[in-house]
């Protein structure tokens, strides 16, 4: 595909949750800015979420009961990946207790607290809370690069062997992910895991990027 087939007008915001997740997220920073994708890369701490155009939304705050009661499942229409004007890659960071760290913590804590509504309204409402843009109505386009490190978990360290994947140690970037979802958001391409013990960073980081990420968003 030639460059002047890309409308290269838009925006990755890559937000990361800790600091090994910031070293990852510098990489794929790094590598979004040789690409003719995006005009715009922006890297931020995800604890500060809602001042890169993220908030969860209530639509109780917008609508009234009966609006929401026939309201279709999503409720919103969904962006479409191919032509979105800005794009959330959540570096997510797993500590040693299999823990969110860093920002992520903040991230988790509200994101799960709105999903933990949605369950407890569910009788009432069809699912008030979602994550959205700033503009309080637009989805969030989102995929998560989950980072982890199988030395930093002392029983799985002792045991590491080659038969030891990187799901093994990124139980925060699942987690964003699935909350991510039950709260609306379009989830563009599958979930990118990484072990950071194994130091192969930037080729997991390319192969994310170049097999998942951007054939997701180019047309």
């Amino acid at each position: 595909m030639r460059d002047d087939d890309i409308d290269n007008s838009r925006t990755i915001t890559v937000l990361y949750g800790g600091p090994i997740a910031k070293e990852v997220a510098d990489v794929v920073v790094g590598r979004m800015k040789d690409q003719s994708v995006f005009q715009h890369v922006k890297l931020g701490d995800i604890a500060k979420y809602q001042e890169y155009g993220i908030e969860t939304v209530d639509q109780r705050d917008m609508l009234d009961a009966a609006t929401i009661a026939v309201l279709p499942e999503p409720g919103w229409e969904g962006p479409d990946p191919k032509t979105v004007d800005e794009v959330f890659l959540l570096v997510m960071e797993t500590g040693e207790m299999e823990e969110a760290v860093g920002g992520g913590i903040t991230f988790l804590r509200d994101t799960m607290t709105s999903a933990r509504t949605n369950r407890e309204q569910r009788t009432d409402w069809v699912r008030c809370m979602h994550i959205a843009r700033d503009d309080k109505t637009t989805r969030v386009a989102y995929a998560v690069l989950a980072v982890g490190d199988t030395d930093a978990m002392p029983e799985r360290a002792m045991y590491r062997s080659k038969q030891n994947t990187a799901a093994d140690c990124n139980q925060a970037g699942q987690l964003a992910d699935k909350v991510m979802e039950q709260l609306g958001g379009v989830r563009l391409c599958p979930r990118g895991e990484i072990d950071v013990a194994r130091d192969e960073v930037d080729r997991d980081v390319a192969a994310f990027i170049d097999t998942r990420l951007l054939p997701a968003l180019v047309p």
